[in-house]
């Protein structure tokens, strides 16, 4: 597609699918302003062949920015590039968007799916209904055996306390009672005379 000039009018040929002008309030570029890409120029009404007395071929009425309202013949107008290059910049947006969004998705069925199969695996085991019913008869006994009271029963054997004695403010070991003092003494003096007084082990002959 390109703008071709006929005497001293310009007009495109083989224009493209998605640069036919059609919706009023579209940005347009007429084939006149095609070195002029910055004028402003939008569609007001787009006219086909015998709908419209003054262009019986057809034609577009187009606003210009610098020129009020204009008409141009139907190859002399197409879709502004800018149009389109915005189009398909908010079609790649929104694509990534949607990718984006089902990879959200999956990983949020991912994890819902493991919490599902994972559920129930923490902490104890229910009881089943025999187990269960056992101990409530265990623990029906029991309060019929102590009447409904808790603690220890009565008569039970309970470790008996040491008795304390009275240091006087000293620490350490007591002092040994004098009679087995006096056995220790004697049981010492026997080893020394079967050793001659001599230390450690005796030596073999």
């Amino acid at each position: 597609m390109g703008g071709h000039k006929i005497g001293t009018q310009l007009f495109y040929s083989e224009v493209e699918p998605e640069l036919v002008a059609t919706e009023p309030g579209t940005r347009v570029l007429p084939a006149a302003y095609y070195y002029e890409k910055k004028v402003r120029c939008e569609l007001m009404k787009r006219y086909e062949p015998g709908e419209y007395h003054l262009m019986a071929n057809g034609g577009f009425e187009v606003w210009v920015e610098d020129g009020g309202r204009r008409y141009f013949e139907l190859d002399q107008v197409i879709v502004h590039p800018d149009v389109i290059q915005h189009a398909k910049r908010m079609e790649r947006m929104k694509l990534k968007a949607e990718k984006e969004q089902a990879k959200r998705d999956k990983a949020y069925e991912r994890a819902q799916r493991r919490a599902e199969k994972g559920a129930g695996k923490r902490g104890r085991k229910a009881l089943s209904p025999e187990e269960r019913a056992r101990r409530e008869e265990e623990k029906a006994a029991r309060a019929v055996k102590s009447g409904g009271r808790r603690g220890r029963p009565k008569g039970a054997t309970v470790a008996t306390p040491k008795v304390y004695v009275p240091t006087g403010g000293k620490r350490g070991r007591q002092p040994l009672d004098p009679a087995i003092k006096e056995a220790r003494a004697r049981e010492a003096a026997a080893r020394r005379a079967r050793s001659g007084g001599k230390r450690g082990r005796p030596k073999r002959k």
